[in-house]
C-alpha cells in the first residue's frame, strides 16, 4: 500500500523550474530562445541544512524508476518503513530530490564524527520525463554526494550498463574550469570530484563464480563487467565508451549483490 502521508523527518530538497532565457549558451545557435533548467532548494530543506554543524557527508541513490530506491534507503540506511516514499503503481513516487530531515551520525575514514544525510532521488526513465531531465538529476545527485548508490534490479548485462548510457554526457552538464565550454577535459580529471560508486545489484539470482567455477566477489564481478568488448562496430564502441567512463570518473567503485528476500510475490 502506498504511504497516505511522508514522514515529517522528509523534506523536499529541489524542485525544477522552467525559465526561458532570451540570450541562448554559446554552443547553441539556433533562433529559438534557449530552455534552462533552474534547481532551487526548498526553503525548508534549506533552513536544516544550515543548522547542521560540523562537517556533513551525502549518501545518494539513483536508478531505474519503480525498481525500489526509496526502499532500499528506508530499509538499509533508516532502518524504518515509513520514510521516503513508496508505492505499488507505475507512477514514480519521488520528483526531483528529497532529504531525509534527521542526519545519521557517523564517522570519517579517520574517525571524526560526521552528519550524514541520505538524499532519494527521482528515478530515471520515467514516462513524463525525458533523457535531459534524467541525466541532470543524476549529475546532480554524483556532485553533491560522497558515497553514490546506483541501484538496478536482475544483473550487471548489457541492458544494465545501457541504462548508464546517460554518463556520456555528465561532461555537457559538468565543466570543471569555467572558461571554454569548448574546451577537451580529460575524463579522469573528473575522477577527483566524483563520489564512490556502489553498484547495488537488487534480486540477483546468479551464482558468483569465474569460468573456471571458483567463487568470485561482487566487486570482482563488476570489475569483469566492466571489460571491454571485441568487436570494431559502432554499437560496440557506445558499449565500451560506457565501459571506459565509468572506470575514469570512479576510480573508487564497489557492487553489492542481494537476493530476493522471499520467492513468492504475495509474500513480498
Amino acid at each position: 500500500m502506498r504511504n497516505s502521508r511522508r514522514s515529517r523527518s522528509l523534506l523536499s530538497f529541489t524542485t525544477l523550474k522552467l525559465n526561458v532565457s532570451p540570450h541562448p549558451p554559446p554552443e547553441e545557435t539556433g533562433s529559438h530562445p534557449s530552455q534552462l533548467i533552474v534547481y532551487e532548494i526548498h526553503e525548508e530543506a534549506g533552513d536544516f541544512l544550515k543548522k547542521l554543524q560540523g562537517p556533513i557527508g551525502i549518501i545518494s541513490v539513483a536508478g531505474m524508476y519503480r525498481t525500489g530506491k526509496s526502499y532500499l534507503l528506508n530499509r538499509m540506511l533508516l532502518d524504518r518503513s515509513n520514510g521516503f516514499g513508496v508505492g505499488p503503481t507505475i507512477n514514480p513516487c519521488t520528483k526531483g530530490m528529497w532529504v531525509w530531515g534527521k542526519p545519521i551520525q557517523g564517522f570519517t575514514p579517520e574517525g571524526d564524527p560526521i552528519s550524514i544525510l541520505v538524499i532519494d532521488t527521482e528515478g530515471l526513465g520515467a514516462l513524463d520525463e525525458d533523457s535531459n531531465h534524467d541525466v541532470r538529476i543524476f549529475s546532480l545527485a554524483i556532485l553533491l554526494s560522497s558515497f553514490f548508490i546506483y541501484n538496478s534490479v536482475g544483473s550487471i548485462d548489457e541492458n544494465a550498463l545501457s541504462s548508464l548510457s546517460l554518463i556520456i554526457n555528465l561532461t555537457k552538464h559538468i565543466h570543471l574550469k569555467s572558461t571554454g565550454l569548448t574546451e577537451d577535459i580529460d575524463p579522469e580529471e573528473y575522477s577527483q570530484y566524483f563520489p564512490t560508486f556502489m553498484w547495488v545489484v537488487r534480486d540477483f539470482a546468479l551464482q558468483l563464480v569465474d569460468s573456471d567455477g571458483e567463487p568470485m566477489t561482487s566487486k570482482e564481478y563488476f570489475e569483469k563487467a566492466l571489460q571491454s568488448q571485441k568487436g570494431f562496430s559502432d554499437g560496440v564502441e557506445q558499449k565500451n565508451r560506457i565501459r571506459r567512463l565509468l572506470k575514469s570518473f570512479f576510480k573508487e567503485r564497489d557492487c553489492c549483490t542481494m537476493i530476493r528476500p522471499l520467492t513468492k510475490e504475495e509474500n513480498l
